[in-house]
């Protein structure tokens, strides 16, 4: 009796540890798929917004390198002039002379254009240059379809995995569902070439990227960054529209939220530079409404958003 005693405690002493191995793993698993998840989500955010400036052939680089292959000036070759061989001692007829002349006269010529074709390809080289990115002389209706296609078709396929990943972190589900029929949606309008609707949708598309990172607990200055942008894309996506009080209320909101970040001591240590400029790019994106403008909104735009995508 006094035996079975003993046993029981250490027993129960057992069963407790076991059980805190198994919740250390599980903590360890959700900590994994969260870091993973964070990735996937900051992925979508470069997709997106590569997709939503390509709307209005805006890139965030200065320049666009292109390379051209050119032929430089062919160099020109001689032939030899032939003549009828003779025998030593005697003439030989003028219709051997001839034959021997002709047969002579094409393995020169064999010869020249051998040459001539060495020097053609002797002649091309690749030349390189740096194009100025203009907003102002870009043409926002010439939109490259065909490189918008395969990205939103590449984000669909990532959304086939980052959606067990949510879902296996307990992501409110009528999120991940609305998700997936915006992106339904943003599928279809890019395959209409319908730029009103793609932008409408697309700027859909990503205000749900902050909510999901509200809901894998992310750091609060990367949900808010997110969040702000999410508010710039809208105000984008209006601009078409000429909705120019919506656009103020969003980057009003924009402004409210980046402002948070200017309060947290810990995030400014190494970022304050880098912050209080986008929040001036913010202000000035703000003080250029009054014009209702279109291309000194995307000249302001581009802008903002070099900045913010280095936070």
């Amino acid at each position: 009796m006094r035996k079975n005693k003993i046993i029981f405690p250490i027993f129960i002493l057992i069963v407790i540890f076991l059980f805190s191995l198994t919740g250390c793993n599980n903590e360890t698993t959700n900590e994994d798929t969260r870091t993973k998840v964070k990735q996937e989500l900051d992925y979508l955010d470069t997709q997106i917004i590569s997709i939503v400036n390509k709307l209005n052939n805006i890139s965030l680089q200065n320049y666009t390198i292109t390379s051209e292959e050119i032929t430089l000036g062919e160099e020109s070759s001689s032939g030899g002039s032939s003549s009828g061989g003779s025998s030593e001692g005697g003439s030989s007829s003028g219709e051997e002379s001839s034959s021997q002349g002709e047969s002579g006269g094409e393995q020169e010529e064999s010869n020249s254009q051998s040459q001539s074709s060495s020097n053609k390809e002797e002649s091309k080289v690749t030349i390189t240059e740096m194009e100025p990115d203009s907003i102002l002389e870009s043409d926002e209706n010439d939109i490259d379809w065909t490189s918008i296609k395969n990205e939103i078709e590449t984000i669909n396929e990532a959304w086939g995995v980052i959606i067990l990943d949510l879902s296996s972190l307990n992501i409110d589900n009528n999120d991940i569902l609305n998700f997936s029929a915006t992106l339904d949606d943003c599928i279809l309008d890019v395959k209409d070439e319908n730029k009103n609707d793609t932008l409408t949708n697309i700027a859909k598309l990503y205000s749900f990227i902050p909510k999901f990172e509200r809901g894998i607990s992310a750091e609060n200055s990367s949900q808010n960054i997110k969040q702000v942008k999410s508010y710039i894309i809208n105000a984008y996506s209006l601009v078409d529209k000429d909705d120019w009080t919506s656009i103020e209320t969003n980057m009003s909101e924009g402004e409210k939220t980046f402002s948070s970040l200017l309060n947290d001591i810990e995030y400014m240590k190494d970022r304050e530079y880098k912050v209080n400029k986008t929040y001036v790019l913010i202000k000035e994106l703000q003080n250029s409404l009054t014009y209702k403008d279109k291309k000194l909104f995307y000249v302001k735009y581009k802008n903002l958003m070099e900045s913010i995508i280095t936070l």
